[in-house]
């Protein structure tokens, strides 16, 4: 009997791989958030001592009411609406897939798009749909 971690993994979740990212030297990024400057130096400076004044030793805040409340007045988003907080994208597609599954729960995605729907969709034994869309990027 095959004792290996690989032979206990569903097999979709087997059959994913790494999705490339390209080089990006030379070029202007709009698809990653990313900024292709250095932080100035004085907001380097003063990030390095907000992190030498944190409470590493201590977990933070679960619920982030801080900064909730901080965002809420900033972003002027009413009471009553709910924000979820994540480690970039790929952390928030997966929360909220794995709080809507279900027995024949569907993930619907637009195509193309971002790998990530489909990635989180197999791991999470969603089955994903692809919607394609027109030239003019409306849906069919």
């Amino acid at each position: 009997m095959d004792k290996t971690p690989r032979s206990v993994m569903r097999d979709e979740i087997r059959s994913i791989t790494a999705y490339h990212v390209p080089d990006s030297a030379g070029l202007i990024k709009l698809d990653a958030m990313e900024n292709p400057f250095g932080l100035p130096p004085e907001l380097r400076a003063r990030i390095a001592e907000l992190a030498s004044e944190a409470s590493l030793n201590r977990y933070p805040d679960p619920g982030a009411v801080r900064l909730k409340a901080q965002l809420r007045e900033v972003m002027h988003i009413p009471d009553g609406m709910e924000l979820l907080l994540g480690n970039g994208s790929d952390e928030l597609i997966q929360i909220l897939a794995l709080a809507v599954n279900r027995p024949a729960a569907v993930l619907l995605g637009v195509e193309p798009s971002f790998v990530m729907f489909r990635m989180v969709a197999a791991t999470t034994g969603i089955r994903y749909v692809g919607v394609p869309q027109c030239a003019n990027i409306s849906l069919h």
